[in-house]
């Protein structure tokens, strides 16, 4: 599994070198970007100085484009947010031994889109296997996303609700490990509820697309001496997608723990999983004004 770790991290370090030295002077050519020889190492952390202080000149071409064409290229980052991404890298590289996968696989997945956003989209990244993590992950995310707030309320009702009945914690440890159990089956209720209103909206999803590609092989038929390329096929295969789908979301509901099969599909929600406990007192340690009302001494 650690191999599986330094491959990711050594991809996607350079690709943000080659992003780097397209844009900007690095004295690194493509062998030495990927080289791990010390020389190579020594030269590239003089570089990250350099960044760090945007002490960075613009490489041949891109100064010898803007010259012959009189116009300025658009650059999307400074050099030190890439020297901050190559330092996290590094960082997260030394720790990962000490990580659980899921924790490893979470950390690595910010620094990823955090250097989607620095170079200004996934068009950007010159590798096209991390372009694809890249777009699976923002994906996760944005469904994600979705659920953060509403999962949020009922955290923070449980423990306003707690406080009012016992008096507060003394520290973030304290109060998550005291709701814990309220927290996971008012959690199972939330999950309950948004499958079946998925299902609903699966089922008529799939409604609509079988009598639009009924409408479709029927308007084909009446249009006499008019060929068109029928849309059937890319239709068929989300029918068939959908169908699959809806295979899934009545298999969970009917189990016995609807939430811990959630967590084996696509259907990921946040504060789930094996450490659901250290993630949320993770965010509340981030989350000053809500401590001010669960905490003796928060400030």
């Amino acid at each position: 599994m650690n191999s599986k770790k330094l491959s990711d991290l050594s991809l996607l370090e350079q690709d943000i070198w080659f992003n780097f030295c397209y844009y900007y002077q690095c004295d690194l050519d493509d062998v030495s970007i990927v080289s791990e020889n010390q020389t190579y190492i020594d030269k590239k952390e003089k570089i990250i100085k350099r960044m760090q202080q945007n002490d960075c000149l613009l490489s041949e071409r891109i100064a010898f484009h803007q010259e012959m064409m009189g116009e300025t290229i658009s650059i999307h980052f400074k050099p030190f947010q890439i020297a901050e991404l190559l330092t996290q890298i590094d960082t997260l590289r030394g720790e990962m031994n000490n990580l659980p996968t899921k924790m490893f696989q979470r950390q690595y997945s910010d620094i990823l889109i955090a250097y989607v956003q620095v170079l200004g989209g996934l068009e950007f990244i010159q590798n096209n296997k991390l372009a694809r993590s890249a777009k699976a992950i923002l994906a996760v995310k944005a469904r994600y996303a979705k659920h953060l707030y509403p999962r949020r309320k009922i955290l923070y009702r449980i423990l306003r609700e707690q406080v009012a009945q016992r008096g507060k914690w003394d520290n973030p440890n304290e109060a998550v490990n005291f709701i814990l159990d309220d927290l996971i089956k008012a959690f199972e209720v939330y999950d309950v509820e948004w499958l079946e209103s998925e299902l609903v909206l699966k089922q008529e999803m799939l409604k609509q697309l079988e009598q639009g590609q009924s409408s479709e092989k029927q308007g084909k038929a009446d249009l006499e001496g008019i060929r068109r390329k029928p849309r059937t096929a890319s239709t068929s295969k989300k029918i068939e997608e959908l169908k699959k789908e809806l295979i899934n979301l009545k298999q969970i509901l009917k189990s016995k723990y609807p939430s811990k099969e959630m967590e084996k599909s696509k259907y990921k929600m946040p504060y789930s999983g094996g450490y659901i406990a250290e993630t949320i007192i993770h965010e509340l340690r981030n989350q000053p004004e809500i401590l001010q009302e669960i905490l003796l001494n928060a400030g």
